[in-house]
């Protein structure tokens, strides 16, 4: 028979080894980019608060000239107090050798030089390579109610202005940095001024960007635009009208850390993008400078790299796929020939060659079982041929095993009435008078231990074999909290004795009563069917360890799963999903699921009828052709609400 590509022994083992391999890759990869993003996000953010820091170096540094220039021409101004027109010419020379001040001035207090009148201020400003003079003051431009005037003077301290729109002198936007002048009596008689463009910070600022997509503001300390990528913005606009404005919350919080004076990174939601802001201070007047830019332009280049290992390594495990598929094909090739002679020998041909092996592994310890398989059934049925007049005793004979049989596994429904938290039902229908399908179940420590298994063959063999199989169970297992460790045991002790190279698909289950957390191991079965408490039913995914009875040293593993309250565990052997009716149509998975599923708010004693009658029903006429068994576990706690 051809099998169908993905139903083939080299592509599902080809599929469980690349599965292993998949899930390896995708672990140290996953492993990779976390780590990478870690130390890429670390990298960024140490690197954009080093530029912020230098630029806001640079202009701290900038601004300490211009104040530096003003206090050493102070002595200069009071040395030339008695002539104020001679002042101009300091003036001139600030503006004319200090490239950052775009203009300077003395504004003397109101009537200081009587014959001046009430306003006297002198002020030079640059425009390109030309240095004019002028005297400010009048009713229009009344300085001595200006903050770059007032507030020094109040506050009796050098004061860096707010920007402003300077309309008296320069026609730009500007900050004033002004300097109170003080008589013998401690008054303060002027104020020496120097005005730097914003213009110069603005270029600054701009060229800082970390990355393509980047940008960097800086506020004042009351938190204007001194500079912004939209320019229309600069004194029109707070930090905390456009936070506003463009519904960004976490903005607000950036403008009080940055007026704080405070040095800071916060990753914000800017207008739908994942973003970070870095922000920190500029000591000397108050002002901030902050640098935005989306989280995703740190990672670009990580995904990027990703995507290619990604695709590179997934073309190769497609390659490799195939690779593995043709060598065990190859290998397991001589499988395919047994399982002709195999069949050849289950309708009589015990003289049939078996294919040649030259290999010492367990191909050839299988090729040797099949050459003592052929001897024992040829034995077997010449034997028979002698004993056809014993035939009326053998049947009453295996009459009465079947009875011993099937005294052997419980049958009393519901076993455990005293127990609200589990309910259980079962039913076995031997395909002959006794059969190798087994269950049994009992409970200790609050501990449901079960098993259901399907001995390989029919008949007395398999019924001998299902017996010691079922003692060793009970033998083995009490105590044990590893349905691993109970197999691995049956394992070895089926296996040492073993002779007729029978072997016995189990599934051996522990599930803890109190907690609902289950412990299951297959060896080789039927993946039993979930019934989730909103009536939901599939398959549950097993690992398929070797069936038992074959390798003595296999090393079983188990799965852990945890039962919600109300679930239902349908357990079965093949004859269930292989019955077949009068066509020789196999009942199928499809068939059972659906029945399960649709029968799923049923009790387990309904339940099992239910799939019973339904087999019984698909079956019609036709032979039942091998043992049927059905376990149906119920998990009801009463102490999980």
């Amino acid at each position: 028979m051809v099998r169908p590509f993905f139903h083939s022994f080299a592509t599902r083992l080809s599929i469980y080894v690349l599965s292993f391999t998949l899930i390896v890759f995708t672990v140290v990869m996953v492993s990779y980019y976390s780590y990478s993003e870690k130390k890429l996000t670390e990298y960024a953010v140490d690197y954009t608060h080093g530029q912020l820091t230098t630029v806001a170096t640079q202009i701290n540094s900038l601004l300490q000239r211009v104040e530096t220039t003003l206090t050493q021409s102070t002595w200069i101004v009071e040395k030339e107090l008695a002539q104020p027109d001679s002042l101009c010419h300091i003036i001139s020379s600030i503006v004319e050798n200090e490239e950052l001040i775009v203009g300077s001035g003395i504004a003397f207090e109101p009537h200081y030089y009587k014959e001046k009148g009430k306003y006297f201020m002198l002020y030079a400003s640059r425009e390109g390579a030309k240095i004019s003079t002028q005297v400010l003051g009048s009713q229009q431009y009344d300085y001595p109610c200006m903050d770059w005037y007032l507030i020094p003077k109040l506050k009796k301290q050098n004061y860096w202005s707010e920007p402003y729109y300077d309309k008296g002198g320069g026609n730009e936007i500007m900050s004033t940095y002004s300097m109170p002048l003080y008589n013998k009596e401690g008054e303060v008689y002027a104020i020496f001024t120097a005005n730097i463009s914003l213009s110069h910070f603005t270029d600054m600022v701009g060229k800082l960007k970390p990355y393509a997509s980047s940008y960097t503001y800086l506020v004042s300390r009351y938190g204007s635009f001194l500079t912004h990528v939209k320019r229309e913005k600069i004194l029109n606009e707070t930090i905390f009208s456009e936070g506003f404005e463009d519904k960004i919350p976490q903005q607000e919080f950036i403008g009080h850390e940055m007026l704080a004076g405070h040095t800071g990174t916060l990753r914000f939601n800017n207008k739908g993008i994942d973003s970070y802001a870095f922000y920190t201070s500029i000591p000397n007047n108050g002002w901030s400078v902050c640098t935005v830019y989306p989280s995703e332009v740190i990672l670009s280049d990580l995904h990027e790299t990703a995507i290619i290992i990604t695709c590179l390594s997934l073309a190769s495990i497609i390659i490799l796929f195939f690779l593995i598929n043709f060598i065990i094909y190859r290998q397991a090739r001589p499988l395919k020939e047994f399982s002709k002679s195999a069949r050849a020998i289950a309708t009589g041909q015990f003289d049939i060659e078996l294919p040649k092996i030259t290999s010492q592994d367990e191909i050839k310890d299988l090729h040797d079982s099949l050459v003592y398989m052929q001897h024992s059934l040829s034995t077997y049925v010449e034997e028979l041929r002698h004993t056809t007049a014993a035939k009326e005793r053998i049947e009453s004979e295996l009459s009465i095993a079947r009875e011993i049989q099937m005294g052997m596994i419980p049958k009393i429904f519901p076993p455990f009435p005293e127990r609200k938290d589990v309910d259980l039902q079962a039913v076995l229908y031997p395909a002959k008078e006794v059969g190798g399908d087994l269950y049994d179940f009992f409970i200790e420590d609050e501990k449901l231990y079960f098993i259901i298994g399907d001995v390989s063959g029919k008949g007395v063999p398999a019924s001998l074999f299902m017996a010691i199989t079922r003692s060793l169970f009970r033998t083995l297992s009490s105590k044990v909290l590893s349905p691993a460790a109970i197999l691995s045991s049956m394992n070895s002790s089926i296996s040492e004795t073993n002779e007729s190279a029978m072997f016995v698909t189990l599934i051996v289950g522990i599930l803890d009563l109190h907690t609902g957390k289950l412990k299951l191991c297959n060896a080789g079965h039927n993946a039993p069917v979930l019934v989730k408490p909103d009536g939901s039913a599939s398959f549950l995914e097993l690992k398929n360890n070797l069936f038992a009875g074959i390798v003595a040293d296999y090393e079983f593993t188990n799965e852990e799963f945890t039962l919600a309250k109300g679930s239902k565990l349908f357990l079965y052997t093949d004859g269930v999903t292989e019955a077949e009716n009068e066509y020789q149509e196999l009942y199928s998975d499809e068939r059972l699921l659906n029945i399960v599923q649709e029968n799923s708010r049923q009790d387990v004693r309904q339940l099992v009828d239910t799939v019973t009658d339904s087999i019984k029903a698909y079956a019609g006429k036709a032979e039942q052709s091998d043992d049927l068994t059905v376990l149906v576990i119920h998990y009801e706690p009463t102490n999980i609400p």
